[in-house]
């Protein structure tokens, strides 16, 4: 179903006047809920969606949506565990799916309004926990086994590195897990707006949107630190670095094989860990952390007017800032989008930029 917006029709070409669908349980039919903004229909959904909030995020982030409605005795109702999509966009414009979830919280108020909350597969993984060891697999093999005890669809799991020897324990949530595989390994993780997990390397492209000073940005704060650490050398254990996957479990006098740098600097963190058996599992790991504090360098929060092709793992162009080191292509690692009736829509981004990046694309 969809409907228009009461309010004033004869805005000029200026305005763009938001539009949403949300479609939660069985699409419309009876024991669903659908809504749209400026889509024409059922003009009492209006009056039911009061609010939308989507917050996503990078693991270990578990993603989360919030849909707000009024007492309305229209509305279907939705039940726990009913899957559903969130869309945003303009009049003018195709909207875009931003979310894929499933209802995990219903609260009620004594007068009939409803808050909905729903998340995606991090919070499936997010509240796995196991203990169980791994000989002679792929940081993917290991995801992709995780993925499924959750029962998480795949969008993108690349094979990363290879460990003679891995053990999880229940310590951690196999979201925290497969998030430490992923730094291990030099990659990204997060879910997909379709709901499903990618784990592989930043994809660098063409910025899926750019935001300039003095047209498209509402505020914009950041944060430029001295890094913690300028290189970084990880030490492995094992002797699989130079006597074959076999000899994992050996101890070696030497570390020099399992041992690995990356970055330049003075200022240079060790780190040991006894999961690196190779000197190619060593080398990603440091390649990783030295990306991952040459990211700290820059760091930044930008709140624009809605802007749905902005997802994690995308990159963005930020121009004609008077601070010329924000200016050029910077990474999306948090997006939340908001509409309300009484703000309207926005985006609330987080992103981050190391000398490493290059301008905008």
């Amino acid at each position: 179903m969809a409907f228009n917006i009461p309010g004033n029709n004869e805005a000029g070409d200026f305005v763009r006047r938001p539009a949403f669908e949300v479609n939660f349980g069985s699409g419309g039919t009876a024991g669903g809920l659908t809504a749209g903004v400026g889509l024409g229909a059922d003009d009492h959904w209006a009056s039911s969606v009061v609010r939308l909030n989507v917050e996503m995020g990078q693991a270990p982030f578990v993603d989360v949506v919030t849909v707000e409605i009024a007492a309305n005795r229209d509305a279907p109702e939705v039940a726990l565990d009913d899957p559903g999509t969130i869309s945003l966009g303009y009049e003018d414009s195709a909207v875009e799916l931003v979310f894929t979830a499933m209802v995990d919280h219903i609260s009620s108020s004594l007068h009939g309004a409803r808050r909905l909350q729903g998340g995606d597969g991090g919070s499936l993984l997010s509240r796995l926990r196991i203990n169980q060891s791994y000989e002679q697999q792929s940081a993917g093999d290991i995801v992709n086994d995780l993925a499924g005890q959750a029962g998480v669809g795949i969008d993108t799991v690349e094979s990363g590195i290879d460990l003679p020897f891995y053990v999880l324990d229940d310590r951690s949530n196999a979201y925290e897990h497969i998030n430490t595989l992923a730094r291990k390994s030099g990659y990204l993780t997060y879910f997909t707006p379709e709901g499903k997990l990618y784990f592989g390397p930043y994809a660098e492209g063409q910025a899926v949107q750019t935001f300039t000073h003095g047209m498209d940005i509402l505020s914009l704060q950041v944060q430029e630190t001295i890094p913690v650490v300028q290189s970084v050398t990880t030490i492995g254990e094992g002797a699989a670095g130079g006597e074959g996957q076999e000899a994992w479990s050996w101890l070696i006098k030497d570390p020099a094989p399992v041992t690995a740098h990356a970055g330049q600097g003075e200022l240079v963190g060790i780190t040991s860990d006894p999961s690196l058996r190779s000197s190619e599992a060593g080398q990603s790991a440091a390649d990783s952390l030295a990306d991952a504090a040459g990211q700290m360098a820059l760091t930044g929060m930008i709140i624009v007017p809605g802007a749905p092709l902005v997802k994690v793992g995308s990159t963005i162009g930020i121009a004609d800032v008077p601070q010329d080191s924000v200016n050029g292509a910077c990474r999306v690692s948090w997006v939340g989008h908001r509409y309300s009736k009484q703000l309207g829509f926005i985006s609330v981004i987080e992103f981050s930029k190391s000398a490493a990046d290059e301008g905008l694309p």
